[in-house]
Formats: C-alpha cells, structure tokens, sequence
C-alpha cells in the first residue's frame, strides 16, 4: 500500500486512470482509515516512470520466491526457457525481463538474422534494375552521368527485425545492468541498416510465420509484450516509460517494492 502523497503519487493516480479506463486492475486508488492510498490490484510486474522511477508488483507474499515466479511466468508466457537464465533473487524483474530479451537477441543474430528483398529507387552511375525516365529526366537534366532507377535489394530492414530494433532501443534507457546493456549496444549495431519503425502494430502485421522465421518466436514474444496492446501486458500513460504487467489473480503482495531505476534495480 503506497499513501497518496507527493510525486509518485501523482504519478501512480494517473497510471490507476489508465487502468480503470481499460478494465485491467493493476494499481487501485482506495481509502484506508480515512486516508486515500494506492493498492496494487491483481497484476504483478514493473513500471517504470518517464521520471525514473521504479515500482515492482511482486506475488504474495513477497520476496525471493515470489520474484522467482514473475520470472518464471514471463518466460513462459513468451517462450523462453526459465531454466537457462541464472535466477539473482535481489535483481529485478526489470532487468530479469532486460536480460531475457538481450540473451535471446543475441542467441538470435549469432545464428543469423533474416533478410529479404526490397524495392528501392535511388540515383546511381550505372544501370540496376529498371530506369524510371520520367523521373530521370526531372533529376538529372543537368547530371547526365546519373541514372534514376529502381531496383531490388537484399536487406535486413524487414518487419521481424525493425521490432526487434525498436525493443531494443527501449530496453537500453532502462537497464542499469553492464552485462545487459553491452548485449544490446552489440544487437543495435548489428541492426545498423534496419529502420526503427514509426508504428509497431503495423509491423507486426507484416511478420510472417514460417520454418524460417520459428526462430525468431521467442524475441517477437517479448516485443508483443511491449508493443501490442491487444496482447495484455503491456500498459501506456502519461508519464509511463515502459510497464510489464500480468494478471496473477489474487496472488499479489499486499504492498509494492518502490526505487529509483537510477539505483541498483
């Protein structure tokens, strides 16, 4: 139970209008001996703030354990094998979530990551493809050396990979961990030619399901928690950065774990 009172509350009274506006119980404005307070609802997860601030929903009754179980849930909700991450009980589901993503980022692009091929127009000194006169003429009247055309290349700037991107580029601002961070600086640079998409949903509608793209399932699974907002566990507001909730029933510890994410989380 979190008071209502100075910043984070107005912060956490803003994040209780969003859920009560989508019918999702994850942090409740209630009274209490007379006094107005915040209570966590039925999900469990993080949210962190565009200020910094951190907030950890953990299981009844808290704890080691209960951490335990919100990581082993994430990892079967997007795939991914609980057992071959190394389990810190004083890390926070934050960055448990962070170094999922960046290991199987990693596991991802060492096995090779897709490409596929894209029709690009540009000017060029040699003929590719198909010359597009008309357009030729309008550019290049006076560079007669240059020719407008359209043609085919082999890329990686397809769907699967530019979630990937954005995933990642939002994961980096919030991770304190050395470890984490250096996986996914190396996962960006890789990525260098891949565009950071402007809408998520519409990328996701362009992902295909294929033998080919099977290995990318368990990375999509964690980009559809964070971007998908028909998936159900990923929350948006005012001031949120990045919220990672999951309906656990009744199971929630009667009071949150609050830090800065500028700390040890």
């Amino acid at each position: 139970m979190i008071p209502d009172n100075g910043g984070l509350s107005a912060l956490l009274g803003d994040f209780a209008e969003v859920c009560a506006a989508d019918g999702r119980r994850a942090v409740l404005l209630a009274e209490e001996n007379g006094e107005r307070c915040f209570k966590a609802g039925s999900y469990c997860g993080f949210i962190c703030f565009t200020d910094g601030t951190f907030v950890e929903i953990l299981p009844y009754p808290g704890g080691a354990e209960a951490r335990k179980r919100l990581c082993a849930e994430f990892c079967r909700r997007c795939g991914a094998e609980f057992s071959r991450y190394v389990f810190d009980p004083d890390t926070s589901f934050l960055e448990f979530f962070i170094s999922v993503f960046a290991g199987e980022t990693m596991k991802l692009i060492k096995s090779g990551v897709l490409s596929t091929y894209a029709s690009r127009e540009e000017n060029m000194t040699s003929v590719q493809g198909t010359i597009l006169f008309a357009e030729n003429i309008r550019r290049n009247l006076v560079h007669r050396e240059r020719l407008y055309v359209r043609h085919e290349v082999f890329t990686p700037d397809r769907a699967e990979n530019r979630l990937i991107k954005a995933a990642a580029k939002l994961l980096i601002g919030l991770t304190a961990d050395a470890h984490s961070s250096h996986h996914l600086n190396e996962s960006l640079s890789y990525l260098g030619e891949v565009a950071v998409p402007r809408n998520t949903d519409e990328e996701f509608g362009k992902c295909v399901n294929t033998r080919n793209t099977r290995k990318y399932s368990t990375v999509l699974g964690i980009c559809r928690m964070l971007f998908d907002k028909n998936e159900g566990a990923a929350f948006t507001g005012k001031y949120i950065a990045c919220a990672q909730l999951y309906d656990m029933g009744h199971d929630t510890a009667p009071a949150t774990e609050i830090k800065k994410a500028s700390q040890d989380t």
